[in-house]
């Protein structure tokens, strides 16, 4: 981001880093949430150490501090406020996607099942139906 602005190029142009940054940001949180509830990290008592992860973390801190500074001294009034409320709002609609993704593919799984499901339970009936009537003649 510093290089962008020694460059003389413009805030606006650095969207590309900003956006970078923040789902880089997002994907480290999340990567290392998933290694806390990991089922086999609790099964063989590997501790979650994520000494990877912190060091990058700490490196955005370090990237957002400097963007702040950028966006206060080259940006208009009240720039970093604005983008960081609508750093806010982002994450709060990609939160809400991801839980109706969640869904969807939570209603697709139980459809299949269900359907599953119906397919044995009607195989199993048209079986018991065809053994009754060809042994014991009870349709007949």
């Amino acid at each position: 981001m510093k290089k962008f602005t020694e460059n003389g190029k413009d805030i606006a142009d650095m969207a590309g880093a900003l956006g970078k940054i923040m789902s880089a940001e997002e994907a480290l949180k999340a990567q290392g949430k998933s290694k806390e509830k990991s089922i086999w990290r609790k099964a063989f008592g590997k501790s979650a150490d994520g000494i990877d992860e912190f060091l990058h973390l700490e490196k955005i801190e370090q990237q957002k501090k400097d963007l702040k500074s950028i966006m206060q001294l080259y940006g208009r009034s009240g720039l970093y406020n604005d983008w960081v409320n609508w750093q806010g709002k982002e994450r709060v609609r990609k939160k809400k996607e991801a839980e109706e993704r969640e869904a969807a593919r939570i209603a697709l799984i139980n459809g299949g099942l269900w359907t599953v499901a119906t397919l044995i339970f009607g195989t199993i009936i048209f079986f018991l139906v065809k053994f009754s009537v060809e042994n014991r003649g009870i349709f007949s």
